[in-house]
């Protein structure tokens, strides 16, 4: 009796093998299909030369007076932009735009002065080069 029992169980444990490698296919075919994910690797250094969210905190009062009333001059709409620059994944990409944006609003005074003050946390030059290509 022992013998017909392990010989039934060996025999659906094959069966259900021989099921599962040809015939059987998952409900969830999405689940098996590649997603499209969207990530940004950067082998160069980085746009920031502080980490992105101590940027505020290393500022003088000084300076971030002087920020604010730059920002001031700028419309809601522009700042809106420059919030979404802020956020892309592509940092540099983000930073360039915001620059492209403020230099076409800003007056060429209050863009030096902005340039002269995130030269402390970003690189000024690099940002330029990318500017004039």
């Amino acid at each position: 009796m022992k013998k017909y029992l392990i010989g039934l169980f060996l025999f659906i444990t094959v069966i259900m093998n021989i099921y599962l490698v040809f015939y059987w296919e998952p409900q969830g075919q999405m689940s098996a299909k590649k997603e499209d994910v969207e990530t940004v690797v950067s082998y160069t250094k980085s746009i920031y030369k502080v980490n992105k969210g101590k940027i505020l905190e290393q500022l003088s009062p000084e300076n971030k007076k002087e920020l604010e009333q730059i920002m001031k001059k700028l419309s809601a709409l522009d700042m809106g932009r420059i919030k979404e620059y802020y956020e892309e994944p592509d940092e540099e990409k983000g930073v360039i735009n915001a620059f492209k944006l403020l230099k076409k609003r800003l007056s060429s005074e209050d863009y030096n002065k902005l340039e002269q003050l995130s030269s402390s946390f970003l690189d000024i030059k690099r940002i330029n080069e990318k500017i004039k290509k």
